[in-house]
């Protein structure tokens, strides 16, 4: 038991020898100089199958051409140095997570592996009871599509209840559509048949109406109206009316009925729709005079 224990705890630490071996990448950031600082961080980028290391390749990439050139003058040698010296500070920072990506891809692997041998040693027991799992493994498969089915031709038979009930509910609207305009028609026959009858008891052809329509009213004399009528032609006001039968009084009457439009103040728009709900009857004579009395 301990000495299982002592080889798990030695396994999930590296030992320094590796750690040495997985850091040797650094070398190119320090001994060419900034020339192939990128190709240490491409190498453990590609190893690593990380996008950032990637990127750093190419950006020291850059500053390793960018160096080279010959455009700096007399401060190329500081220049070449500050990018050496950062070459370095950034590899120190990326190794510590390199390390942990490689360890932890190593344990995976010998995790695997392991389960690999376990289900290798057990494969003599998996045999013995194969049988037994495979006649379990093929009811269940057939319970599940037959579970599946089953689910499919519920929401089928759903599916055309859902369509029938829409069908008998647009069937009982038109028939109830139907009803009613045979109710709306039976209804329009019977006030015909009504209207009919009433013509015909007075003395009326029926021709003479119009369905829904009224006999229009008799025009008001506006010579011998009293002013409760004046007020219902149109334009006019219980002020006007009482006006009217005054200059109707004081004139002796209304020559037309432009004239009584004139003389309560109506407008001319207002005198045309007033032709059409009023008359004008004669006005009466005064008494006649054949001459003239003188006493001698």
């Amino acid at each position: 038991m301990s000495t299982s224990t002592r080889m798990g705890t030695a396994k999930d630490a590296p030992s320094i020898a590796w750690m040495l071996g997985m850091s040797s990448w650094m070398l190119l950031t320090v001994i060419p100089g900034p020339i192939v600082t990128w190709l240490g961080f491409s190498i453990i980028g590609v190893a690593s199958r990380s996008r950032r290391l990637l990127i750093l390749a190419v950006v020291w990439g850059a500053a390793a051409i960018l160096v080279s050139l010959e455009i700096w003058g007399q401060w190329q040698p500081l220049v070449r140095g500050i990018v050496y010296l950062s070459g370095m500070l950034v590899a120190l920072m990326v190794n510590p997570g390199w390390l942990r990506t490689m360890w932890q891809r190593r344990l995976d692997g010998a995790g695997r592996s392991g389960d690999a041998a376990s289900r290798t040693g057990g494969t003599g027991s998996g045999r013995s009871s194969g049988s037994g799992t495979s006649t379990t493994r093929k009811p269940t498969s057939r319970a599940s599509r037959r579970s599946r089915a089953a689910a499919t031709r519920a929401a089928a038979k759903a599916e055309a209840e859902a369509k029938a009930e829409a069908a008998a509910d647009e069937i009982s609207r038109a028939k109830a559509d139907e009803t009613s305009r045979a109710k709306a028609d039976e209804a329009s026959r019977a006030r015909a048949d009504e209207a009919d009858r009433l013509a015909a008891a007075a003395g009326a052809s029926p021709s003479d109406y119009l369905e829904g329509d009224a006999p229009a009213p008799a025009p008001i004399d506006v010579n011998t109206a009293p002013a409760a009528e004046l007020e219902e032609l149109p334009g006019m006001t219980r002020s006007r009316a009482r006006r009217a039968v005054k200059e109707r009084e004081a004139q002796g009457g209304f020559t037309s009925v432009e004239d009584f439009g004139e003389a309560v103040g109506l407008q001319p728009h207002e005198i045309v729709r007033l032709r059409k709900a009023a008359t004008c009857s004669p006005r009466p004579r005064g008494e006649r005079r054949f001459g003239r009395r003188v006493d001698y």
